[in-house]
Order: C-alpha cells, then sequence, then structure tokens
C-alpha cells in the first residue's frame, strides 16, 4: 500500500474512532511504513508523534545525509558524495584546454564555454547572451529591478543567492577559500581561482582580436573595449570615460588625493602599482625598453612611444577645437581644458583646482614641504626639476 494512500485512508477511516487531526502540516522526516504500522491503531500513534500533511504524493522534506566536516545536509547521497570532493581536494574531471580540475562533470560543462565562448541562456529583453543559466537569471533582475535576497545584518538587498553568501563574509571577515601556495584567503572560489593563476602563470582567456591571453575573463572583457573604443567606465567628478574599472579607480585617486602604493626604498606613494613599479626602477636603475634607432633606453614603455614619436615627428592626437597636434593623449587632454576651462584636479588641503594632474602634484609640495629635486653638488634641494636646472647652471 502506498503511504499516501494510508494516510488517506486514515483520514477519512471510521476505524480510527477519533477525527483527523484538524492541523496537518508538512513531513519534517522521511519514514518507512512497516508490517507493524498497517493497522489503524499503530497508525494513528505513529501519526500522533509526527506531523503529517495531505499531499496528493508524500514526499520527503527531510535531509538525511550530512557530511561529517562541515555539517551541511543533502537529501540524496551521491550530492552528499559530490559535496565531500569539495573537502578532499579530490578533481574528477579536468578541463583538456587548461588542466583545470573539477568536482563534478557539470561543473567542468559549464567552464569549457568558457573557452568556446558558446552563450546558450539569452535575455529576452536586451538580448544578451549567458554562458550559464544562473548568470542569465540575475541579470534580468537588473531589467526587474528584483533584489529577492536580503542581508540580515544590514538589510540590503541582493539580485542573487552567491551575492548575498559574498556579501554576508563582509561583515563576519569569513574567508574561507585559502591558497594552498602561499596561504592567503579569500571570500570567494573565484577570488582564488583568480589568485592561483598567479603562481600558475595561467593565462586561458585568449582575445579574437589580438590573441593575447589573460587570467581573468572580467581582465578579456575589459580588454574588448580597447578594440571597440567602448568606454563604459565614468567617473561620477569629471565625467571622464574609461575602458576598464581598474582604469577609472585608479584615475578616481586623482580627486581623492588616495595613495596606496608606496615604495619601501624611500617611502614616497603612488595612486597605482604601475607607477609605483616604473617608479622603483629610479632606485633600481632599469631601463627595458629600448630605442631601436638611438639605443636610448627608458623604464617605462609609454616613455619609449612618447620619445618614437619626437623622433618621427609623429603627432597622432589632434584638438578638435582648434586643430592643434600632440605626441601624447594626455598632452591633447590637458590642452583641451584650456578650451573648456576644465578644472578637475582639487587639492584636498585647500579645495584649489587644477587643469593637469602636474599642476596638482606641484601644488601639493606646498603644503608638504617636498623638494624632490636635490643638487649633486652642494645638495640643496628644489620643489621643481627647472628650478634644480636653473640652479645647476650656477654651478
Amino acid at each position: 500500500m502506498r503511504e499516501s494512500s494510508l494516510v488517506k485512508g486514515f483520514v477519512s477511516s471510521a476505524n480510527i474512532g477519533k477525527p483527523a487531526p484538524k492541523n496537518l502540516t508538512l513531513f519534517t522526516r522521511k519514514f518507512t511504513l512497516r508490517k507493524g504500522l498497517m493497522n489503524a491503531a499503530n497508525v494513528e500513534n505513529f501519526l500522533a508523534t509526527d506531523s503529517v500533511s495531505l499531499p496528493i504524493r508524500v514526499r520527503c522534506a527531510a535531509r538525511l545525509y550530512d557530511c561529517n566536516e562541515c555539517g551541511k545536509s543533502f537529501s540524496r547521497r551521491k550530492n552528499l558524495t559530490a559535496h565531500r570532493k569539495i573537502h578532499s581536494g579530490e578533481n574528477a574531471y579536468e578541463c583538456k584546454q587548461c588542466n583545470k580540475s573539477f568536482t563534478q562533470k557539470f561543473n567542468l560543462i559549464e567552464h569549457q564555454r568558457v573557452h568556446t565562448g558558446e552563450k546558450l541562456y539569452q535575455c529576452s529583453q536586451c538580448g544578451k547572451s549567458f554562458a550559464h543559466k544562473s548568470s542569465c537569471l540575475a541579470h534580468q533582475r537588473v531589467h526587474t529591478g528584483e533584489r529577492p535576497y536580503e542581508c540580515s545584518e544590514c538589510g540590503k538587498s541582493l539580485t542573487n543567492r552567491s551575492s548575498l553568501s559574498y556579501h554576508l563574509r563582509l561583515h563576519t571577515g569569513e574567508k574561507p577559500y585559502e591558497c594552498n601556495e602561499c596561504g592567503k584567503c579569500f571570500t570567494t572560489r573565484s577570488m582564488l581561482c583568480n589568485h592561483q593563476r598567479v603562481h600558475s602563470g595561467e593565462r586561458p582567456f585568449e582575445c579574437s582580436e589580438c590573441g593575447k591571453f589573460f587570467s581573468r575573463n572580467e581582465q578579456l572583457s575589459d580588454h574588448k573595449n580597447v578594440h571597440t573604443g567602448e568606454k563604459p567606465y565614468e567617473c561620477n567628478k569629471c565625467e571622464k570615460s574609461f575602458t576598464s574599472s581598474s582604469s577609472l579607480q585608479h584615475h578616481q585617486r586623482v580627486h581623492t588625493g588616495e595613495k596606496s602604493y608606496e615604495c619601501n626604498k624611500c617611502w614616497k606613494s603612488f595612486t597605482g602599482s604601475s607607477s609605483l613599479r616604473y617608479h622603483r626602477r629610479v632606485h633600481t636603475g632599469e631601463r627595458p625598453y629600448k630605442c631601436s634607432e638611438c639605443g636610448k633606453s627608458f623604464a617605462a614603455r609609454t616613455g619609449l612611444r612618447y620619445h618614437e614619436r619626437v623622433r618621427s615627428g609623429e603627432r597622432p592626437y589632434e584638438c578638435s577645437e582648434c586643430g592643434k597636434s600632440f605626441t601624447g593623449s594626455s598632452s591633447l587632454r590637458h590642452h583641451e581644458r584650456v578650451h573648456s576651462g576644465e578644472r578637475p584636479y582639487e587639492c584636498c588641503q585647500c579645495g584649489k583646482l587644477f587643469s593637469g594632474i602636474s599642476s596638482l602634484h606641484y601644488h601639493w609640495r606646498v603644503h608638504s614641504g617636498e623638494r624632490p629635486y636635490e643638487c649633486s653638488e652642494c645638495g640643496k634641494s628644489f620643489i621643481d626639476k627647472s628650478s634644480l636646472r636653473r640652479h645647476q647652471s650656477s654651478h
């Protein structure tokens, strides 16, 4: 006899001797009807201790299989078996393209779409395509405005469960994903995977336009904007646009005055890691970029490119207002502010505005008293390079 028909029979049967319970709820645990329960009295006793509803089919709402590592529960043994591989580190399914391994087959299949570019799931609102169904569903909430997942700590609403899980770790400080190479911990698995490529040197994401490889898919997406000319990241201070979010973040430090990167030789600070990297070459004397024409070397690639244009006379950047041409894009931008009157660089000390970053840097030294240019003859220091040169001519 099926469980559902037995329960149904109990409720309608006159054999029980009393009416069925009024408040019947879903099963809270799985049970098997044994021979000893196949009479009305025993069923009555059983139901007195177990909450029962009257669905057409009796379903198990329980999760019976517990992971002894983390306590997570599963309704099926095979799900628990797959989950345990996370703790054991066992990765049975390997991608033949990049040798990345996965605990479950469906994870491998989803990953392989990174290499094939296959995007099966399309948004019905805007036509944008996605490799994963969950990504498509999360994206569609951008159109609907739906944010069904709310943080119990601060009340912030999020579009998907994984975003909520990540957000909650900001409150708890939990970083459950540890790199087995260096011990550094991360809040999400994707952050750990991205970090591990620092050790492996793996760059699985290839640009179809120029063949350049990247370690992260987001880097590839931003790089593609270089080819299309798209600049989707806009500064809310000066409305300047950028091809990548990292370029925008670096630019915004110009407005805030934040200098997060410090040289351990002279303690000078910089807004970006690349600026610090170039600065360190002042101490090491390294100049890896060499002009093929004259042999002059430069610490930065941009310095070499600028030098080559000076030699060739090339001035590819032209002002649309007056037609004046420049060797570098930054020189053009600075010049355009002569026409617009724009002064986007603000001193965080006194609020004074400047049209160029170099003017702001010079001004900062008035407040700090910094004099970085020292005469090698007499040791006297100056606020800028031109003042030093004028002084040196007196020797």
